[in-house]
């Protein structure tokens, strides 16, 4: 387990009553502690290949660039595996994809750049918290 995993299990344990759901809470400890850089824009080649973490986030990879997307509000339709460029519904570029654009309605908050073993953890987060709210079959 790294560093940065156990800093933000630490921190997501203090920010428990922030009113921000708790899987959101673990990715935006993360980004905070591994100091993601901000941008403002993912350049778009062809089909972006993308990893759906929770409601919130996903993680976009083109070429060897990658990126954590946050959205602005719990964005359920990201749940589905398929994604294109042309999903992205309002673009004020369409070669490029700006925070304040919106893909499948869901409005873009915020761009972080990341290296991929930052999308390994973030993407790690996104399983654990689903594995956290697993209800336990009793026998």
């Amino acid at each position: 387990m790294s560093w940065r995993l156990i800093a933000a299990a630490v921190l997501l344990m203090g920010c428990g009553s922030t009113g921000v759901p708790q899987e959101a809470q673990a990715v935006r400890d993360l980004v905070v502690v591994s100091a993601l850089e901000r941008v403002d824009t993912i350049r778009l080649y062809r089909q972006l290949d993308y990893a759906y973490v929770n409601d919130f986030y996903l993680t976009v990879s083109i070429a060897s660039r990658h990126y954590l997307v946050e959205f602005r509000r719990r964005c359920r339709a990201l749940r589905k595996k398929t994604f294109t460029a042309s999903m992205v519904d309002h673009r004020y570029d369409p070669s490029y994809l700006h925070a304040g654009d919106t893909i499948r309605g869901c409005p873009v908050e915020r761009i972080y750049r990341a290296t991929a073993e930052q999308l390994i953890e973030i993407k790690s987060l996104g399983k654990s918290q689903s594995t956290e709210t697993a209800v336990p079959v009793e026998s």
